[in-house]
């Protein structure tokens, strides 16, 4: 995986800077920034504060250049995405050579993508980035963590999956 731009444009902002830096080294008015921003990106608007915190506290910041493959059908994951800016093809094959991929659906800003992370089972597409793309990536340990808390159950994710698949 190539990240591209170091630099970030002004339309992202001080919150892209926040998420920028490492988890441990964000102060707690990082957080706090990341926080009224992520509140407002449709993949999170319908998390509980107190989730919404943890993911502040735990994802990372992850720019792409055009023609970038995230990963490929057939992988295992680990890591589960939300798109801030951008958009990312899916796609699928029907060989394990993927020559023959076809997209099926685009992903575009607000969306989250993932969460086979939850069960350790093979990615079912393969996501490429169709233009330079800003994403919010949590890693499988700490998502399985986020997964875990109180109120989680109350969320549903993009496309329908909800915390009800943890049972």
């Amino acid at each position: 995986m190539v990240a591209a731009h170091t630099s970030h444009s002004s339309s992202s902002g001080e919150w892209i800077a926040c998420l920028d830096k490492r988890p441990l080294e964000r102060s707690s008015e990082d957080v706090d920034i990341i926080f009224t921003r992520l509140k407002e990106v449709k993949a999170f608007e319908k998390f509980h504060p107190n989730l919404l915190q943890q993911i502040c506290l735990c994802g990372y910041y992850e720019n792409l250049e055009k023609g970038i493959t995230l990963f490929r059908q057939g992988d295992i994951g680990t890591n589960w995405y939300a798109v801030l800016t951008g958009s990312l093809d899916v796609k699928v094959s029907d060989t394990s050579n993927h020559q023959d991929a076809v997209t099926i659906c685009t992903l575009g800003v607000g969306t989250a993508f993932g969460e086979s992370i939850l069960d350790n089972t093979p990615r079912h597409a393969t996501i490429v980035t169709r233009e330079y793309s800003e994403l919010l990536r949590i890693e499988q340990k700490d998502f399985k963590a986020l997964w875990e808390i109180p109120k989680l159950d109350q969320v549903t994710f993009p496309h329908g999956t909800s915390a009800a698949r943890r049972h």
